[in-house]
């Protein structure tokens, strides 16, 4: 992982799988759309938009544009977060720091900290 995380005082850290991102039409990722493994069903997690230095962002694009697809990696991704996505198979981990989550299973306040390069997909599970 990179030295330079931003810090989180309060928070859990979660590895999760980048399924998309928002940056079509645009030069930059604006945020990412993240899945977990939850009972063997992969689910959205929700959407980071927060914690990437340009030069993540640039590395991230040009990983997302690499697994493009043109559909959703699972279902239940909601209709207002499927907008103008770029969606991506999810062969890369991501760590993020967050609050919680809600009742639907989303991310609260989740900040970007890095690829986990020593981390595999499979790995990564609601615990």
């Amino acid at each position: 992982m990179d030295g330079d995380l931003p810090a989180l005082v309060h928070g859990k850290s979660r590895e999760l799988l980048p399924g998309g991102d928002d940056s079509v039409g645009v030069l930059l990722v604006g945020a990412l759309d993240v899945l977990v493994v939850d009972d063997g069903v992969l689910r959205c997690a929700g959407r980071v938009g927060t914690g990437f230095s340009d030069a993540e962002l640039e590395s991230l694009r040009s990983r997302l544009e690499r697994i493009e697809r043109k559909t959703p990696p699972t279902g239940d991704v909601p209709r207002a977060d499927r907008r103008e996505v770029r969606w991506a198979t999810p062969k890369v981990v991501g760590e993020v720091r967050h609050s919680g989550r809600t009742r639907e299973g989303r991310l609260r306040q989740p900040v970007w900290r890095g690829l986990r390069l020593d981390k595999s997909p499979d790995d990564v599970r609601w615990e």
